[in-house]
């Protein structure tokens, strides 16, 4: 699904040039839940917006879906980014005086060759895959941590993306709620949905199945996690 080639990501400013990615080499394939880990100014941040179509880099390749996005206009990107990409944020990034079904519907918004009571469906369907059906008409400023985190989920998941990326998804939550929301993404990987986690927590990037260690804008590590499948047992 996603395929690096000695991806580089420089930053002018006026006289200076700063290097936050060097020689990125690396494929994710569909279904597979990889963990982003890295100090920071490691290139973790950058790296995730490039992934997401968010910025471009300054060297190399990135193939998603066999398209290469140095063909792609900004327009054609960002339709990529609505359809087959859905994003979680460690702020949340919910409208806290709409409803739960206002902030889970927004990106159907601009479907419109999609018809409402399809829209209505989906909405529902992704409230309940993340537990939240009788908060459904609720403003998202009422609920607790771990319940917006659940919204942004489902608003990821409303239009049925190929890929999820979370970034820091736990790292304003509890442990109880950070423990729910793994489980949350764990259901989601097992559905076969890919799921990319940028974070800086070790507990939490032992859940996916692949770590990519990020130093100093490069590679330093790729392999496997070690686990022995039951991954609810690193929140107990």
């Amino acid at each position: 699904m996603i395929s690096l080639k000695n991806l580089g990501k420089i930053y002018s400013d006026d006289d200076t040039d700063t290097t936050a990615l060097q020689d990125i080499s690396f494929e994710i394939k569909k279904g597979e839940f990889v963990s982003v880990m890295g100090p920071s100014g490691s290139g973790k941040s950058t790296l995730l917006h490039i992934l997401s179509f968010l910025d471009r880099p300054t060297s190399g390749s990135y193939t998603f879906s066999g398209k290469s996005i140095n063909d792609l206009s900004d327009i054609e990107l960002a339709r990529i980014r609505n359809k087959e990409m859905g994003f979680v944020f460690q702020a949340f990034n919910l409208l806290s005086r709409a409803s739960v079904y206002e902030n889970v519907e927004m990106p159907l918004i601009y479907s419109v060759d999609l018809p409402a009571g399809e829209r209505a469906e989906l909405v529902r369907k992704a409230i309940e895959a993340v537990g939240l059906k009788e908060k459904t008409f609720v403003e998202a400023g009422r609920l607790s941590g771990g319940q917006k985190q659940r919204v942004a989920i489902a608003r990821a998941l409303v239009n049925d993306p190929n890929v999820i990326f979370a970034d820091e998804p736990t790292g304003n939550l509890d442990s109880k709620s950070g423990a729910q929301i793994m489980e949350i993404l764990d259901d989601l990987h097992n559905a076969g949905r890919t799921i990319i986690l940028v974070t800086h927590e070790t507990y939490t990037a032992e859940f996916a199945d692949r770590r990519i260690q990020l130093k100093d804008g490069l590679v330093e590590v790729d392999e496997a996690t070690k686990h022995d499948g039951n991954r609810k047992e690193f929140f107990k």
